[in-house]
């Protein structure tokens, strides 16, 4: 399959891949960043002045989309401008249609999974190991939270963003079919039954830390707990927000303080 570019040339890609929004502008947004992330492929193809120059100036034009999705529209973009060297018609031609056909559902897609769901609850993950070992005979231990938290977003995104680049290139349009393979729709469902667990746990350390207990046998505290637990899952199910969950038990915490 690597006809043109090599293994390294997407390497560098994939690396400058994590700086499209470097330098977000509100004329083309993201149009810079993704230029930039494109230039070993545009090195490789291209070896006049002129060429190169052409090649920038293509992809200048406007591009905004997730930042962890960008690199599967780029993969394909490289693979558009491989075969376009290798002589085959229309393939430069099909370029801004594919960027323009892709940017918006893949955007919707990275915000639903990224923005909406993984980013909240790895922060909930986060807080509660905090909350779990802040008064525990090791405190120190308290900062696996940020850590763990910043680990399981990061290998995600890490990998969707390889991913995407390296089949976007290996199968151009095909591409679409292989984020569908994704399964990110069942990662959505584990996330919302997780960030339920979880925030359920949350409430569980969040009051008493604050020394406030509903009913003075703890077994009937657990089942409150396991109730609003399951409360949870279904305001997740109704698309409310681990976000919104999470803000209203902090509020919800601070008036039960000055109440019970």
């Amino acid at each position: 399959m690597y006809k043109l570019i090599r293994k390294i040339d997407l390497l560098e890609v994939y690396i400058k891949s994590f700086f499209v929004e470097a330098s977000w502008n509100f004329k083309s947004m993201q149009n810079i960043g993704f230029m930039y992330a494109l230039v070993p492929a545009g090195r490789r193809l291209y070896k006049t002045k002129e060429e190169r120059a052409a090649f920038l100036r293509r992809h200048l034009k406007f591009f905004n989309t997730h930042p962890s999705m960008a690199p599967a529209i780029m993969g394909v973009v490289i693979n558009l401008e491989e075969r376009y060297k290798l002589g085959e018609e229309g393939a430069l031609e099909r370029i801004e249609a594919v960027k323009a056909g892709m940017m918006g559902p893949l955007a919707a897609i990275g915000d639903n999974v990224f923005w909406e769901y993984l980013r909240p609850f790895t922060a909930i993950v986060g807080v509660s190991i905090v909350l779990l070992f802040k008064d525990s005979n090791k405190p120190a231990s308290a900062v696996w939270g940020p850590v763990i938290a910043f680990l399981i977003y990061n290998v995600i995104n890490f990998f969707v963003r390889y991913k995407g680049l390296k089949k976007g290139y290996e199968q151009g349009m095909e591409i679409v079919a292989v984020i569908r393979g994704f399964s990110l729709t069942a990662l959505i469902s584990k996330l919302k039954f997780s960030a339920a667990l979880v925030l359920g746990i949350t409430i569980a350390l969040i009051f008493p830390a604050l020394n406030i207990s509903f009913f003075k046998a703890s077994l009937y505290n657990s089942l409150l707990f396991l109730g609003v637990t399951l409360a949870f899952l279904g305001m997740l199910k109704i698309k409310i927000y681990p976000t919104v969950i999470f803000y209203s038990i902090i509020a919800a915490a601070i008036l039960s303080k000055y109440i019970f």
